[in-house]
């Protein structure tokens, strides 16, 4: 998050609610051209759907022809990828939904737990983990969604780019098909699904006009930059974006990143990120949009307390910065706060995990997350005020920090996003 004291448009708070979203309702018609043109701008495209199980239409970012990320590129920062069983549920998910290549991928049809949970035993899968990534992962990452007695595919289906699903159509034949795994188990048509059944997805409506393509090699190189950027796990060091050191690219992806209620971040480090400029941040909080649940804030802020703020205090943590810290916290340290049970604590740790806000040292162990160096000076200044509140919150400096922003509260609304 950056600094930036200027109000968002309201089609950048849009563009930002769906990336922390990951989907919001479509507002009024007026909105949606500006909406779907920054976003454009930025290579990203607006899709309009209405997934299985909802009722009315929302809009989800997707990618459009020329700027799907290449995540070969990104090398260590590359996004998290599922685990071998989740993988293997998924394939068996897709081909249960998506029979013909020669169709659409999206909606696809209906199919049931039971299939793929045969499926997968049939294949010498853990009936555990498989269930896990039915009822967890899966509809965790948007891939499926749970209708009544039957499952979807998800709405992240929808917004998967196009190289993806052309690779997927050259190697449909090679996905296991759950019809095939086990017919004496198996029905041998899935169920039909019908266009007017209200459980039922709507094919994705791309709201990016045509000519949003780029013109020129320069917002071509823009695009991808702001898409290794918004992607990537972590960080990207400055040997793998160049073309930030362009003056001009580099004003072009402020630009667009503007547009899209997003901003360029030097790290201390001086590596490159991108983060919500601190209004958008705040108008989002303000809406809900986004945040985290009171348990895993408390999770949260125990990982930063054992990881950095004790190591700080004894003298073991010089730095100002979050992430580099060779200090960890395991399940059980944590568990220690008697105010959380150990189940509470492992599925925050799961959720915040997910979002890259805690990270992995070994087994077992946790530390800070990538997602943490996205923060401005300002939010990271206030994250150390909320450790000290936390941990003492009856001290003389807790005072003062709790009356500063008593007093800097704003007397009128804060504007909204649309």
């Amino acid at each position: 998050m950056t600094g930036d004291s200027a109000l968002p448009s309201p089609s950048a708070l849009l563009l930002a609610a769906i990336r922390a979203a990951g989907s919001v309702a479509a507002p009024r018609s007026a909105l949606l051209k500006e909406t779907a043109d920054a976003a454009g701008r930025a290579g990203r495209t607006v899709l309009q759907l209405r997934a299985a199980g909802e009722s009315m239409m929302t809009l989800r970012l997707g990618w459009p022809a020329g700027s799907a990320p290449d995540v070969e590129q990104l090398g260590e920062q590359a996004p998290a990828a599922l685990a071998r069983i989740p993988t293997l549920v998924w394939a068996l998910c897709l081909k249960a939904a998506w029979p013909d290549p020669t169709l659409p991928h999206y909606p696809g049809q209906p199919f049931s737990a039971q299939l793929i949970e045969t499926a997968c035993a049939h294949l010498g899968a853990d009936c555990k983990s498989v269930s896990t990534a039915l009822e967890r992962v899966l509809p965790g990452h948007g891939l499926i969604v749970a209708v009544g007695p039957l499952l979807h595919l998800g709405p992240a289906v929808a917004t998967l780019p196009g190289p993806t699903i052309a690779a997927l159509r050259r190697g449909h034949h090679r996905l296991p098909d759950p019809y095939q795994q086990h017919a004496v188990h198996c029905a041998p048509h899935p169920p039909e699904a019908h266009a007017d059944d209200p459980d039922t997805a709507t094919s994705p409506h791309e709201l990016t006009q045509p000519d949003a393509s780029p013109q020129h090699s320069s917002e071509h190189i823009s695009r991808s930059v702001i898409t290794a950027l918004e992607i990537a796990r972590g960080p990207l060091p400055p040997r793998d974006l160049p073309a930030l050191n362009d003056p001009d690219i580099r004003a072009h992806v402020q630009a667009a990143l503007a547009d899209i209620g997003r901003a360029l971040i030097r790290t201390p480090q001086g590596t490159w990120t991108t983060g919500y400029p601190d209004p958008v941040a705040e108008a989002l909080a303000a809406a809900g949009i986004g945040t985290l649940s009171p348990a895993e804030r408390t999770v949260l802020a125990l990982v930063l307390l054992h990881t950095v703020a004790l190591p700080r205090a004894q003298g073991r943590h010089t730095h100002p910065h979050w992430n580099a810290t060779q200090h960890s916290v395991t399940l059980r340290e944590l568990a220690r706060n008697r105010a959380l049970t150990k189940t509470t604590i492992r599925e925050a740790l799961r959720t915040l995990t997910a979002a890259g806000m805690v990270d992995t040292a070994g087994q077992g162990n946790y530390v800070p997350g990538p997602c943490l160096q996205r923060l401005s000076e300002t939010r990271i200044a206030a994250l150390w005020e909320d450790l000290i509140l936390a941990g003492r919150p009856d001290g003389h400096l807790a005072r003062a920090i709790a009356r500063r922003r008593q007093a800097a509260r704003p007397t009128s609304p804060s504007q909204e996003y649309p």
